[in-house]
């Protein structure tokens, strides 16, 4: 039955955009005007589709995850993310630091996940794409715009996914949008809504080396987990945003959102590696079903001051956020000890399951901000938030309770000036509350949901104008709580964590043909505290690079009318993997080298009987490097080989 659903489902959307189709005037760019290079302010992320360009994503900025820490917003209004939000709706993302971010209300520290959704269709249309994806998989879309009058504009698409990886655990997943936009005078609103299905989620063999011992690579392709261990999630991501100017200088921006994961099974299949010979112990998890759900929502009211010389923002306003996070009750099977790397197939076994934990976090704001601009020439922006945090964990097993609460006074304070129209400078410093994630699923305390932290960063920079590109230098320091294992195996706060760094941005086109995006990142990241005094825990945090560098190049030539060139190169340099030192390797701590990668490819976008077409085909890590990814204390995956994408996309 459920089959036939998605079979109808299916049929009536492709009847849908046929029927958009008939009536579309000739293609505007859309999604064969995709190109993440040509559309970045810098080199510090942006995602366009699946393109992804800089040196900083959603889960790593300045070392940092901005995703954890729950500085995420959409249009620029708070965001609790709880799944990944759908391409469908997404128009583009940037990672918002330093200059990007000085114009920014109440920016936060470790960076900002800026989310542009799509806005109200200029003309009726429908987008198909097609990609290849790496080792065999697929990614199939589709996207409808509909201005139905000058008042109501209608989007929305569909999407079906086979995305295989180099371990072999490959997913099947579906996902469909709807947005409708409503213009009423200078009232915006937007209602959205975005649901899916991951059918397949088979577990994903992680690898533990909190022994030091770095086993061999596996076979590519070659899946070490269990046939059976396959989980399912339900997800979604709903809302609406309001925009609207009350007067000429009063405007109000706000938006209510949820974000939604129920997962009805899962398995954590672990190989624990206790000596050189890839010799581990092989632990299966499985978990009962968990549901995520976080509503947020924020409204922000502004007031315009001032006139063509001194211009004057002043914000007044409110954010909230109430999630609740299910963990716990799961059961294992131990199936002894094995060589990492060899296939083992074992019976599944029963488990018994137990109720699951249940947290629940409520934080809110209220917050006062002033944005100033002085002769063009001097910036300032200040915020200051009274915040509100609740948190509780019920023991599902024992019923047990324990609470934390905390009622900290947040702020930020940026100073930029445009010492001449090509040389710019600027100071920053913010303090933020912000989440720490959850315990990684090799922890004793797995999934369990970590307190808010103070984060405090300062920060500041250099930027010049050249002509058609622009450099950045910046310099930074971040300090918050280090979370990595204790004695017993718990993820908890064990000291400080401090990273201090300088970073890069180069943007632009050095020639009429020639698009360069070049970033990098150097840092000595620390940490501090009575465990790291105690030897308990190494002098780095795990899976932080000394220096990350990524170069993007776009050159345009005139074979077949304008076929573009792309390459890029990125390094990813020396870092600790293991929490704690040991004695063979002189007390510090097992450390991956730095690895190079080469990516090269070609996109070619041409027109035929009105319609814009694009053939885009990449093949990642060229020379099939083979490396570990660090992706916890102890924790690691291989990196993926080198692999195709091969994308059609069609804009009628």
């Amino acid at each position: 039955m459920q089959g036939e659903k998605f079979s109808d489902c299916r049929v009536a959307l492709m009847l849908g955009s046929a029927m958009l189709a008939l009536v579309a005037t000739p293609a505007q760019a859309q999604r064969t005007g995709e190109n993440a290079v040509e559309e970045a302010d810098d080199a510090f992320g942006t995602n366009v589709g699946l393109e992804t360009t800089g040196i900083y994503t959603e889960r790593n900025a300045r070392g940092f995850s901005p995703l954890e820490a729950g500085n995420i917003r959409i249009d620029g209004i708070y965001f609790d993310q709880a799944v990944s939000i759908s391409g469908r709706l997404r128009k583009a993302t940037a990672i918002r630091v330093g200059f990007s971010a000085v114009d920014l209300p109440f920016i936060a520290p470790t960076g900002v996940v800026d989310h542009k959704f799509v806005g109200f269709p200029d003309q009726p249309g429908t987008s198909f794409a097609f990609h290849r994806y790496y080792y065999g998989g697929h990614i199939a879309e589709w996207d409808f715009r509909l201005p139905v009058s000058e008042q109501l504009g209608l989007t929305g698409g569909f999407a079906q996914a086979d995305t295989r990886q180099v371990d072999g655990a490959d997913q099947l997943s579906w996902g469909a949008t709807f947005k409708p936009v409503l213009r009423l005078g200078d009232v915006e609103i937007s209602p959205f809504t975005a649901f899916g299905k991951f059918t397949e989620q088979p577990a994903k063999p992680i690898i533990v080396v909190r022994d030091g011992y770095l086993p061999e690579q596996p076979k590519r392709r070659r899946y070490l987990g269990q046939p059976w261990a396959k989980g399912t999630r339900d997800i979604g991501t709903h809302g609406v945003t309001v925009k609207a100017r009350v007067t000429d200088r009063i405007s109000l921006r706000g938006g209510l959102f949820s974000s939604d994961a129920d997962r009805d099974s899962n398995f954590s299949e672990i190989y624990s590696v206790v000596d050189g010979t890839g010799l581990a112990n092989h632990i299966m998890f499985a978990d009962p079903a968990h549901d995520i759900r976080s509503t947020s929502g924020e409204m922000l009211v502004g007031l315009s001051l001032g006139g063509e010389r001194f211009r004057h923002r002043l914000f007044g306003g409110y954010r909230m956020r109430d999630r609740t996070t299910e963990t716990g009750g799961s059961d294992f099977a131990n199936f002894g000890q094995v060589r990492y790397g060899d296939l083992h197939r074992f019976v599944e076994p029963e488990f018994t399951f137990t109720a699951p934990d249940r947290g629940v976090v409520k934080q809110s704001s209220w917050m006062a901000g002033y944005i100033g601009h002085f002769d063009e020439r001097f910036h300032f922006n200040l915020g200051v938030q009274k915040a509100r945090y609740r948190a509780s964990s019920r023991d599902g097993l024992t019923g047990d309770l324990r609470l934390s609460r905390a009622d900290p006074w947040l702020y930020n304070a940026t100073v930029m000036a445009d010492l001449t129209p090509r040389l710019s400078v600027y100071v920053a410093t913010q303090r933020g509350l912000e989440d720490s994630g959850v315990a990684p699923e090799n922890a004793s305390n797995r999934d369990e949901q970590l307190p808010a932290t103070k984060t405090t960063q300062y920060e500041g920079g250099v930027k010049w104008a050249l002509g058609r590109t622009h450099l950045v230098l910046a310099a930074f320091q971040i300090e918050k709580p280090y979370f990595t294992f204790d004695e017993a195996r718990r993820f908890v706060n064990l000291g400080t964590r401090r990273h201090r760094g300088i970073e890069a941005s180069f943007a632009g086109h050095v020639t009429k043909r020639l698009h360069l995006l070049a970033g990098g990142v150097l840092m000595d990241p620390a940490v501090t505290g009575p465990a790291r005094q105690a030897g308990l825990v190494g002098s780095e945090p795990a899976g932080v690079p000394d220096l990350y560098a990524q170069l993007d190049a776009n050159y345009t030539t005139d074979l077949l009318g304008g076929l573009v060139l792309t390459g890029a190169l990125n390094y990813t340099g020396k870092r600790a993997v293991t929490t704690r030192g040991f004695d063979r390797f002189g007390g510090k701590q097992l450390t991956l080298p730095g690895w190079l990668r080469l990516d090269l490819g070609f996109r070619h976008r041409f027109t035929i009987s009105g319609a814009n077409l694009l053939v885009r085909a990449s093949m990642q890590n060229v020379l099939d490097e083979k490396h570990w990814n660090v992706v916890a204390s102890d924790v690691i995956l291989p990196e993926e080989r080198r692999r195709a994408i091969v994308t059609f996309a069609l804009d009628l």
